[in-house]
């Protein structure tokens, strides 16, 4: 395995963390929460690739081109879809969670 790999993944490791302590602090209210539903999946504003799962995503989405074009076009396929449960399944219920965090309360 390339030794840039696992640094990779450390830095990820590392913005988990400070997105986690960020959501689970101890002052955390609504809005925290709702920022880090955000920063996790957030389809306003274009900012897809700037959301996490929308930049796990597109990596997903390009290895799947690459073994498309490489190896085997059944294995892209099975890439492709993962990739669209990333970013329409989860990315979807992510962003209904942060609206209803956000939205004003309701009287009645």
């Amino acid at each position: 395995m390339s030794a840039d790999i696992p640094t990779a993944v450390a830095a990820i490791r590392l913005g988990v963390q400070a997105l986690r302590a960020h959501a689970l602090a101890d002052t955390a209210d609504h809005q925290d929460l709702a920022e880090v539903l955000a920063a996790l999946y957030d389809d306003r504003h274009d900012r897809r690739d700037g959301s996490v799962l929308g930049l796990l995503s597109a990596l997903i989405t390009d290895l799947g081109i690459r073994i498309g074009d490489q190896i085997d076009e059944g294995a892209a396929e099975t890439v492709d879809e993962a990739a669209g449960y990333v970013q329409d399944a989860a990315g979807s219920r992510l962003e209904r969670a942060r609206a209803l965090l956000t939205a004003p309360p309701t009287e009645g």
